[in-house]
């Protein structure tokens, strides 16, 4: 097996169930590089959120941001794929209309949403958005700055709420259901399986050459993109039934340790 890009979901995957990242992540991306393999965090999260996590690495990692829609190799910017301003626009009022949920937008500079008392939302977003400003009308800053992604918030419902209310919005943009509070949308096509190719494409290898762990609907795409595909334990049905293996949980560390065990790495 000669794998040369390994990607990993954060939420669900990467990170445990208290949001913290494995111990022993760091040295083991650093005998990944030594061998030649490249480490990409492939997350819903932005871009600057993912940077900050990893530290005194962070200029070592590719980045597959915002569910795709933004790719990055260090601290330069691979690609950003800018929806239409007229669906960023259609996606907040309708936002608006909805009682319970919450809306925030990614540019290029960080993460952007209006002024709420909505305590879930704004606890989710401190521990999502590193970089994150409230402003006083979200429409009117859509309109003057490029967007990649709309994520739309409803706390514990966004597959029974979210996905239906913004169903009609699947012809022109793509919908994912990124977790259990989450809804993303994008432009079409933008997904981490799109960003996989992308990556390739910089390194100059094939989608057999990647491996991906993923634990969500989000991650379908990702784990269709690469030759070497695992489902969390602790994953989303559908998610499990499309993934060429299963590993252990995130509780479990199953991505360092399927990790090592494929590559014959100690644990340090």
């Amino acid at each position: 097996m000669d794998i040369k890009l390994i990607a990993a979901d954060m939420d669900g995957t990467l990170l445990d169930s208290a949001k913290r990242l494995p111990e022993g992540l760091f040295p083991l991306i650093a005998a990944l590089r030594a061998r030649g393999v490249r480490f990409a965090p492939a997350s819903g999260r932005p871009y600057h959120t993912l940077y900050a996590q990893f530290g005194a690495i962070a200029d070592e990692l590719l980045y597959i941001s915002e569910n795709g829609a933004m790719v990055c190799d260090g601290r330069e910017l691979l690609s950003f794929a800018a929806m239409p301003v007229g669906e960023v626009c259609r996606a907040v009022q309708a936002a608006r209309r909805l009682p319970g949920v919450q809306v925030i937008v990614s540019a290029r500079s960080g993460s952007f949403y209006e002024p709420t008392d909505d305590a879930p939302f704004l606890r989710a977003i401190a521990h999502y958005c590193a970089r994150r400003t409230c402003v006083p009308d979200l429409l009117a800053f859509v309109r003057r700055e490029p967007v990649c992604k709309v994520a739309l918030f409803c706390a514990g419902r966004a597959e029974q709420v979210l996905l239906p209310a913004f169903r009609s919005f699947a012809a022109t943009t793509q919908v994912a259901l990124s977790g259990v509070d989450w809804v993303d949308l994008m432009r079409p096509g933008m997904n981490k399986g799109y960003a996989v190719g992308a990556l390739c494409a910089r390194l100059g290898i094939t989608p057999a050459a990647c491996m991906a762990f993923g634990d969500y609907l989000n991650d379908l795409e990702l784990l269709e993109a690469v030759g070497e595909s695992y489902g969390m334990a602790n994953g989303h049905e559908r998610l499990k039934a499309v993934a060429k293996h299963i590993c252990p949980s995130n509780d479990e560390d199953g991505v360092c340790r399927t990790i090592r065990a494929v590559f014959g790495i100690d644990k340090s």
